[in-house]
């Protein structure tokens, strides 16, 4: 910054701490005279014809600000924040009744339907969508299971070699289909001449398999399987067989 004397008009340099000094005075170095740097400031090294600044004006730092028009926006603000809050309160509250509405009402046909003898868990359809929404858990898939394709591919029923009494079924069996299935019941029935049942017994997988064979692993496909069967003798009037699986 610059100052220039109003007697000689020699420009000097100031600084902030020579104008704080004694409120701006100084005395010219070279006439001697004084004066106040504050009524002859530069921002650059003034021309001679350079006029310093008007003093007593005030500067226009900025916009007009209406202080009315602010608070009145900032009231706003306020009310609208305020606002806010209470149309959430509001829509929480439709909501919590609209879910309570659906309750009541879901309720409410359970217990017709239970009322008319037809409970709503009962059905398909409910049971498939409460197991969606894993409120029920999925049902175990039922194994497959297809008796057509389980085939006799040997027999032979003779007298018992040992014991009195009894008969011997030997029989293969084998499964033909592509996957693996359960183990079969073995129905046999023994017909006499006129082909009226004389005997009927039945054999579940635990009485013809050994007790090495894992009997939940089930028939695999294409594997043949042995079966001894004991049966008991019903005489002379036997003399015709026939082996069912169930």
């Amino acid at each position: 910054m610059y100052t220039r004397c109003k007697g000689c008009h020699t420009v000097h340099a100031v600084n902030a701490s020579l104008l704080a000094r004694d409120g701006g005075n100084y005395r010219c170095g070279k006439c001697k005279k004084t004066g106040n740097a504050l009524e002859a400031l530069f921002d650059e090294w003034p021309e001679a014809s350079e006029k310093p600044p008007g003093t007593g004006s005030m500067p226009d730092l900025g916009l007009a600000i209406d202080l009315d028009k602010a608070k009145a926006s900032r009231s706003g603000d306020d009310h609208e924040s305020q606002a806010l809050p209470a149309k959430r309160r509001s829509r929480l509250a439709r909501g919590a009744w609209i879910t309570m509405g659906l309750l009541v009402t879901v309720a409410i046909a359970f217990e017709l339907a239970d009322f008319f003898g037809k409970p709503l868990l009962d059905s398909q359809a409910v049971q498939s969508v409460a197991t969606r929404l894993g409120i029920k858990d999925p049902s175990p898939a039922e194994p497959f299971r297809d008796l057509s394709q389980i085939h006799l591919v040997g027999r032979d029923l003779r007298s018992h070699p040992s014991q009195n009494g009894l008969l011997q079924l030997t029989a293969t069996i084998v499964n033909r289909a592509e996957r693996t299935q359960p183990y079969p019941q073995l129905e046999v029935i023994l017909f006499d001449a006129s082909g009226n049942q004389v005997s009927r017994e039945l054999f579940v997988p635990s009485d013809y398999l050994s007790e090495t064979t894992v009997k939940s692993s089930g028939m695999t496909p294409q594997a043949y399987l042995p079966l001894v069967l004991d049966l008991s003798d019903p005489g002379t009037e036997a003399v015709g067989f026939e082996l069912n699986f169930l």
